[in-house]
């Protein structure tokens, strides 16, 4: 069962998911999450189709990060029991006492987080010094922790990698597209991948085909699956945790 774990779909900026479900046919894909895109705190389109299809969609929704009622946006989203995680920055903090409110508020109602970069604040003292905090809070780390290739620094990928070590982080592989200096198969990418691999081990690593790359070419998608396939460091069974088992046991899709 393939899961992409990283989808926009939308009433404005990206295509709806009528737009989505064809691509998930050809390219066999059973499952996604639907990830709310930035700018957009509205999560009744990605909720509605999470009703409208239980079992195949997980919602990742967006709050208003900055304000003081973004913990109770939380909460209230939380009981709908639609949503699954919510995406906020490394250095996302909250207005008022308690700059680590909206991650309690995460954590407390048993949700991801689903965390963008750059690799500099998710490498970041003040990042690892939250994660300390909230031992119990999942973390998903998009795009590879916002790694660029080959042009990382060094130092702050070695602190990604060194987030493993908490076991309820993970990460994400996508966006090579933006984020390789070399096209499809993207090999300035694999030695990073490599690493990941065995740093997080691919039961804690998801997967995402890109579908809303700018000016994606026929079989880009598909190529996307067959990237996973053809790495020759990853065995059969690293193939179907990162395909599709790390998304469906983070994000509580049915099998």
């Amino acid at each position: 069962m393939i899961v992409d774990s990283h989808v926009h779909v939308g009433r404005w900026k990206y295509p709806p998911i009528e737009d989505y479900l064809p691509a998930m046919a050809q390219t066999g894909v059973k499952g996604a999450v639907l990830v709310q895109f930035i700018g957009n705190a509205d999560n009744s389109y990605l909720t509605g189709l999470v009703a409208a299809h239980p079992g195949r969609f997980a919602a990742v929704a967006m709050v208003e990060a900055d304000t003081h009622g973004a913990p109770a946006h939380v909460a209230r989203l939380a009981a709908t029991g639609l949503v699954r995680g919510v995406r906020l920055w490394a250095e996302t903090r909250s207005p008022g006492p308690d700059p680590l409110a909206l991650w309690r508020a995460i954590a407390a109602e048993g949700l991801v987080a689903s965390v963008r970069g750059p690799l500099e604040d998710i490498a970041s003292p003040r990042f690892a010094a939250l994660l300390a905090e909230l031992p119990e809070l999942p973390v998903r780390l998009e795009h590879v922790g916002f790694t660029t290739y080959p042009d990382a620094d060094r130092a702050a990928f070695d602190r990604f990698l060194a987030l493993a070590a908490r076991p309820l982080t993970y990460t994400m592989w996508g966006g090579f597209h933006a984020n390789s200096g070399t096209p499809y198969p993207y090999p300035d990418a694999d030695p990073y991948l490599r690493e990941t691999v065995a740093a997080y081990g691919a039961r804690r690593i998801t997967w995402s085909g890109d579908w809303n790359r700018p000016d994606p070419a026929p079989g880009d998608y598909a190529a996307a699956v067959r990237h996973v396939l053809e790495r020759p460091y990853l065995t059969e069974d690293d193939q179907r945790q990162i395909l599709g088992g790390a998304a469906r046991e983070l994000f509580g899709l049915a099998p």
